[in-house]
């Protein structure tokens, strides 16, 4: 390709720019698709171990290939109150060591070898035309993006093949800054402001490969390019803590290590490679022959030295940033527990805690109700205003989860995600209806409280089996939720059918109390409705379990 002018060059290097940024893009998040089930495991198997936490980290860097997707999505985690900011630690590094395979990718991009791979943006978009599966659609943009990144960085590297051969630009880019000794902070500035306005450290570390890759010399050589590279570490975080505003106060410390991590791991290295000015020219270029691998097996070094000394410090990292970031008063933290807008790129994952926030809102809608029973069952009106609160609470949860699911529902989702998302909205609307009944019987309790209504003995021990009854089912029924086997259905119908007999039962001899005049005719429409809504709380247990026969 031959340039004629400066203004061509610069045309098409936005322009191959554009394509990279569309490319990374594309392969990104369909790489996030294909590969949800692997981060959904990944993330699940989040352990104390501070090793496993690192190999978290770069698994789910290399899978969803963006460290900052990786960061932000621990963030979430940590907002949602899934991951403690020590486990949180370890896995952002980690995500620094993964995206160190990307710029090595890109190193093989920008030599010969990568005008090749450019190829697969035509078979990938080809094959997302003819194929109808969602996952192999996934795959074939995947495949779309992974040629495009190619094909940018291709165009990129001829744009940097006719900078060679411009003396003005290339002069611009051999100046030295005077005096020597800030040339490196202005060039780690410069690469940490131009990712941060990119968003993108990929992008920029493509940009620098190719001008190594043609030969350019950055500054005034020597390690003036490591610098722009440790910039681009410090430049990546803004992402992070971008993500971080308006979230938990944990959420923020954990944007606030992933800053210090960078910030601190560049400022060392800033440090060493200013004192040991032939890093590169006497040491580095010996071990490694080529310009691009030297410059993406620096990227890998760096980020492994770092996790290496402050891995042992996480303790002290995380000290620091309680420090630094002062606990809110409990009234400001969210109600919703498990989950996050930023897991909201990831369906299979976000949907994995939609059900664990589902499960939670069930916990508090049994409570609340065990709560009720007992109240009616000593008579103390005193909890009455607390249960219509928690109530108000679940109602706000329930609302919250249902959003997060409209949205999840928006993104591109599989159908056996699609089918997990419908099985949700249902187990909410009869989790819900358990909430209310609760409020329900925080209304008998004071009708009977008012109209001193007495039961006698033998009564309640039998409501108190009636109720024991549901505990039962519900912790069968959930069960039944978080697994999906149908094998429980057998034991919960057994309950369920003791439950209507129970109801049956307690009425049947109300009545004949009451016809005998054993007891007052008053507290028939108390007695009747509790028994009532008590089976009809075992029926919404019920159905939550068979939400899951939705499931194909």
């Amino acid at each position: 390709m031959i340039f004629t002018d400066n203004f061509t060059i610069a045309l098409y290097l936005i322009a191959a720019l554009g394509a990279f940024l569309i490319g990374f893009k594309l392969l990104s998040e369909n790489l996030q698709k294909v590969a949800n089930k692997g981060l959904r495991k990944l993330f699940d198997k989040t352990s104390k171990s501070k090793i496993a936490g690192v190999g978290i980290g770069v698994g789910a860097t290399v899978l969803m290939q963006s460290s900052g997707a990786t960061t932000v999505m621990v963030i979430g985690f940590v907002n949602a109150g899934m991951m403690s900011l020590y486990q949180a630690t370890a896995v952002i590094m980690g995500a620094n060591i993964g995206t160190t395979i990307t710029t090595i990718l890109i190193a093989v991009g920008v030599t010969s070898v990568g005008r090749y791979f450019m190829l697969f943006s035509f078979v990938g978009i080809f094959l997302s035309m003819l194929l109808k599966n969602g996952k192999a659609k996934s795959w074939s943009l995947t495949l779309a993006g992974f040629g495009l990144v190619f094909f940018g960085l291709t165009i990129i590297s001829q744009c940097s093949n006719g900078f060679k051969d411009n003396e003005t630009i290339k002069s611009l880019l051999c100046s030295s800054i005077e005096p020597e000794f800030i040339e490196p902070f202005i060039l780690m500035f410069i690469g940490a402001l131009i990712t941060a306005i990119m968003q993108s450290s990929t992008a920029v570390n493509a940009i620098l490969l190719s001008l190594v890759s043609a030969g350019i010399q950055i500054g005034s050589g020597g390690n003036a390019i490591l610098y722009i590279v440790l910039g681009t570490n410090v430049g990546t975080c803004v992402t992070a803590l971008i993500s971080s505003m308006g979230a938990t106060t944990n959420a923020k410390r954990s944007a606030l290590i992933h800053f210090l991590f960078n910030f601190c791991g560049s400022l060392i290295f800033l440090v060493v490679l200013m004192i040991w000015k032939g890093f590169m020219s006497n040491f580095w270029t010996k071990i490694i022959p080529t310009p691009e691998m030297q410059l993406a097996f620096f990227h890998l070094a760096f980020n492994s030295i770092c996790t290496a000394i402050f891995l042992p410090l996480t303790k002290l990292i995380v000290k620091a940033t309680e420090f630094l970031i002062k606990d809110k008063n409990a009234e400001e933290e969210i109600r919703i527990t498990y989950m996050d807008e930023r897991m909201l790129s990831t369906p299979t994952v976000a949907i994995a805690q939609l059900q664990k926030e589902t499960v939670a809102m069930g916990d508090r809608c049994m409570n609340n109700l065990h709560t009720a029973f007992t109240a009616f069952a000593d008579g103390d009106v005193s909890v009455i205003d607390a249960i219509h609160a928690e109530n108000d609470e679940i109602a706000i949860v329930s609302k919250q989860i249902t959003d997060y699911l409209v949205k999840v529902s928006g993104e591109d989702v599989s159908v056996h995600d699609d089918q997990r998302i419908s099985i949700l909205y249902h187990a909410l609307a009869d989790l819900l209806r358990i909430s209310e009944i609760s409020d329900n019987i925080a209304k008998y309790t004071r009708t009977a409280v008012e109209k001193n209504l007495v039961f006698s003995e033998p009564v309640m021990d039998e409501l108190k089996a009636m109720y024991d009854n549901l505990d039962q089912m519900y912790k069968l029924s959930i069960a039944i939720f978080e697994t999906k086997d149908k094998e429980g259905f057998a034991s919960l119908e057994k309950i369920e059918n003791e439950v209507d007999a129970m109801r049956k039962k307690l009425i049947d001899e109300h009545i004949a109390r009451l016809n005998s005049g054993a007891c007052s005719p008053k507290s028939s429409a108390v007695f009747i409705n509790l028994v009532s809504n008590l089976e009809r709380a075992g029926d919404h247990i019920n159905f939550v379990a068979h939400t899951i026969e939705e499931l194909q």
